[in-house]
């Protein structure tokens, strides 16, 4: 490795009380990590079991190493350029050895195992959590916000999450009615509402924020695939109508004649693709608008066929100012006719980024969605 210069990308250790441990940046190989728009992250990585080892006796006083990387208790922040980028919490550490004839040597006198790390992302703090709940008549990003505070109320139930003011508010009073529902799907399905959509997320200190769309218009990126001016490694793209649905019946709560019932459909996607029914499924559902809210955004998700071009690009095309999730980019293909439909603006819905032994991010795959894009932007 090469550090002439600052690192890239640091990896802190912090407590579960907000401390910070260590810097464990040099020790760290294989790194991989995933952002996901209103999901949580991931991070991978790589110690060597002797080296880690000799880091906490050497550097941290002795601390047992069982300790410091213990899954569901060690946060892991990550900075990039200085600043951070995200955190996540360590959910398993994986040790795979064969009979142990190794020695902690250097310099090829003996072999350090491998022990692997994966991380996610402070939105999964919720995915075990569930609520009985009853809103009415209560804006949609309050009653996120809510979920999150009257969660951690419980005895035992904080996860340090907290909840800043002057949040995004989408201005539409709604009324929800929770019966052992899980908190993370809650939290998904108010964002994805049709009518009115919106974003959050978990700063890498743990706040959790709402937005009317995460990212920015990005006037200094174009993406071109194909002929002279291609500036993308790589094109992969699914036209796929497998999971295509133009007519979808809700289901609610009740039984027989009493079961609340939804059914909506797309009449345009209907006569270019044939009927397509489904059924989905809302069973802690209870009144009828919200029923014909989910829904219809059941339908507004399948009514089309799904196109999520991939593209492949490294560190360098993205120069001092890194991508965010819901950054929107123009995406060109050029030189063939087949895809020339797919050329225009497209937000980033996922970013997978690894990054070798120099800190060089030498692969950013991007998956790009222009659901609900505008193309004027």
């Amino acid at each position: 490795m090469d550090f002439g210069s600052p690192r890239l990308y640091e990896i802190e250790l912090w407590s579960p009380s907000g401390s910070r441990i260590a810097d464990i940046s040099q020790l760290c190989v294989n790194r991989r990590y995933t952002l996901q728009r209103n999901e949580a992250e991931t991070l991978t990585f790589s110690v060597g079991l002797f080296k880690f080892e000799s880091f906490c006796a050497k550097h941290l006083g002795g601390v047992d190493p069982a300790t410091l990387l213990a899954p569901y208790v060690t946060d892991v922040k990550v900075k990039r350029a200085g600043q951070y980028l995200f955190g996540v919490q360590v959910v398993d550490v994986s040790f795979t050895m064969s009979a142990d004839s190794s020695s902690p040597g250097q310099g090829g006198r003996g072999t350090d195992f491998m022990v692997n790390i994966t991380c996610t992302g402070y939105l999964n703090l919720f995915k075990d959590r569930y609520t009985s709940n009853l809103y009415t008549q209560v804006e949609r990003t309050a009653i996120a916000t809510d979920l999150i505070t009257t969660t951690q109320a419980q005895t035992n139930g904080s996860v340090g999450v907290t909840v800043p003011a002057g949040q995004y508010a989408t201005g539409l009073l709604t009324d929800r009615t929770y019966q052992r529902d899980n908190i993370k799907l809650k939290i998904q399905e108010l964002a994805a509402l049709s009518d009115s959509p919106f974003d959050f997320a978990f700063t890498w200190d743990k706040q959790f924020k709402t937005y009317q769309k995460l990212g920015a218009r990005r006037q200094d990126l174009n993406f071109i695939y194909g002929g002279p001016l291609g500036n993308v490694a790589g094109f992969t793209m699914s036209r796929s109508g497998i999971n295509l649905f133009n007519k979808v019946y809700g289901i609610g709560s009740g039984y027989g004649t009493d079961q609340l019932t939804s059914t909506q459909g797309d009449t345009a996607s209907q006569l270019n693709y044939y009927l397509r029914e489904t059924i989905s499924q809302f069973n802690s559902v209870v009144l009828q608008p919200t029923l014909d809210q989910n829904t219809m955004t059941a339908l507004s998700l399948a009514k089309d066929v799904l196109e999520l071009p991939k593209v492949t690009i490294t560190g360098q095309m993205v120069g001092k100012n890194f991508l965010s999730i819901g950054d929107r980019i123009p995406l060109q293909v050029q030189a063939h006719s087949w895809l020339k439909s797919v050329s225009g603006l497209y937000r980033i819905e996922q970013m997978d980024v690894s990054i070798d032994e120099n800190d060089f991010e030498r692969e950013i795959v991007l998956t790009f969605d222009n659901y609900g894009v505008n193309q004027s932007e």
